[in-house]
C-alpha cells in the first residue's frame, strides 16, 4: 500500500457496541502494520453518509468499519459521488456476512488486507423502481421473512436491549411472530432472464454473495464477480419445516429441499397484487414516493462496479 494515507470511516454504533469496544485494538493493529490513516468517527447515519461523500473526493482509499449496513451506506455514497476509490472493510458488526465472503472475517485479516493493498473488481447489485435506482448493495436484497425479522429485532432492541443482543433467540422469536400474525407467506411473481415463477413465498433472496443471516450459505453458488445474482426462493411451508431448511442452509445444503427454488440471472423483476417491503443488507428500502411499500420492483447487477481491497 505504500505510504498513502487512507480514510477510516468508523461507525461506533455498529454491532450494538462491538465496534466501539474494538476501536482501540483496531488502531493498535493499524499502527503495528504501519498503515497511515486518518480516522473519522460518525455521529449518526446521516453524518456517516456525509463523511463518505466528502472523503471519497479527498482520498483514493476509503475503509468502512462496522457491519454490513455500514459498508452499504458508504458504497452508496461512493456511487452517488461518481468517485473512483479503492474500498476496504473491517467487519465489526452484528452480522458480518459481506466480510466473510471475502475472507476478511477477523480484525487481523482485514488489517493485513489493507497492508497488502491487493484489489479486485466486484459486482454491485441495485434495486430500482420504474428504472430509477433506489439503492445499491454488496450482499443481497430480500422480500418476506428477512424484512419482518429485521423490523421485529429492531423493535425488540428498543424494548428489551438485552434480549435483542441474543441474535439467534431474537431471530427465532421474530419468525414465530411472523407466522402467528400471518404476515407470511407473500404472493409474488418473479421474472428473470430465463424463468417466471409465481407462488406464495416465505422468503425470497437475491444475492451477490454466498452468506446471509450471520453465516448461512443461502446462495452457495454465488460469485461476487460473475455478473449474476443468485436467487433463493422459499415457498410456503410450516414453521418446523422452515427451521429444517434454515439448518440445512448453514452448510448450503437447502437447495435440494422441495420448497426451495434456486435461480441465477443478471436481473429479476418482482411484482405482487399485495404491497411488500424489500430489505438490503439490514436496511428497508424506501421508494420514489417516500413509501417503503411496493407492488413492483427490479433487482439488477452492475458487473465490476467496485474496486475492493481484499
Amino acid at each position: 500500500m505504500g505510504t498513502e494515507k487512507i480514510a477510516i470511516l468508523f461507525n461506533p454504533s455498529a454491532g450494538k457496541g462491538k465496534a466501539l469496544r474494538e476501536k482501540e485494538q483496531m488502531e493498535k493493529s493499524l499502527r503495528r502494520l504501519e498503515i497511515p490513516y486518518d480516522l473519522f468517527v460518525s455521529e449518526s447515519e446521516e453524518n456517516l453518509r456525509e463523511l463518505a461523500k466528502r472523503n471519497s473526493e479527498k482520498y483514493r482509499i476509503l475503509v468502512g468499519v462496522g457491519g454490513d449496513s455500514t459498508f452499504n451506506i458508504i458504497v452508496n455514497e461512493i456511487r452517488k459521488a461518481g468517485a473512483t476509490v479503492n474500498f476496504g472493510m473491517i467487519g465489526l458488526g452484528s452480522s458480518n456476512d459481506i466480510t466473510k465472503e471475502f475472507d476478511l472475517d477477523s480484525l487481523e485479516k482485514s488489517c493485513q488486507a489493507l497492508k497488502r493493498g491487493r484489489t479486485k473488481r466486484i459486482d454491485l447489485g441495485y434495486i430500482a423502481e420504474d428504472k430509477a435506482i433506489l439503492r445499491y448493495f454488496l450482499g443481497q436484497a430480500n422480500i418476506g421473512l428477512g424484512v419482518m425479522v429485521n423490523k421485529h429485532v429492531e423493535e425488540l432492541g428498543r424494548r428489551k436491549p438485552g434480549l435483542a443482543k441474543k441474535q439467534t433467540l431474537a431471530g427465532v422469536l421474530a419468525v414465530i411472530d411472523s407466522y402467528r400474525s400471518k404476515k407470511i407467506p407473500i404472493p409474488l411473481t418473479i421474472e428473470s432472464e430465463k424463468d417466471r415463477v409465481e407462488g406464495e413465498f416465505i422468503l425470497t433472496i437475491f444475492s451477490n454473495i454466498r452468506y446471509w443471516a450471520t453465516g448461512r450459505k443461502i446462495a452457495p453458488f454465488a460469485l461476487p464477480d460473475d455478473g449474476m445474482l443468485d436467487g433463493c426462493l422459499i415457498h410456503k411451508c410450516n414453521f418446523p419445516r422452515l427451521i429444517s431448511i434454515a439448518l440445512l442452509a448453514r452448510a448450503g445444503k437447502h437447495s435440494k429441499a422441495k420448497e426451495v427454488r434456486m435461480l441465477q440471472s443478471p436481473y429479476f423483476e418482482i411484482s405482487s397484487q399485495e404491497s411488500f417491503k424489500i430489505q438490503t443488507d439490514g436496511e428497508i428500502v424506501g421508494g420514489l414516493n417516500g413509501s417503503s411499500c411496493f407492488k413492483k420492483i427490479q433487482i439488477k447487477i452492475i458487473p465490476q462496479a467496485l474496486i475492493l481491497i481484499c
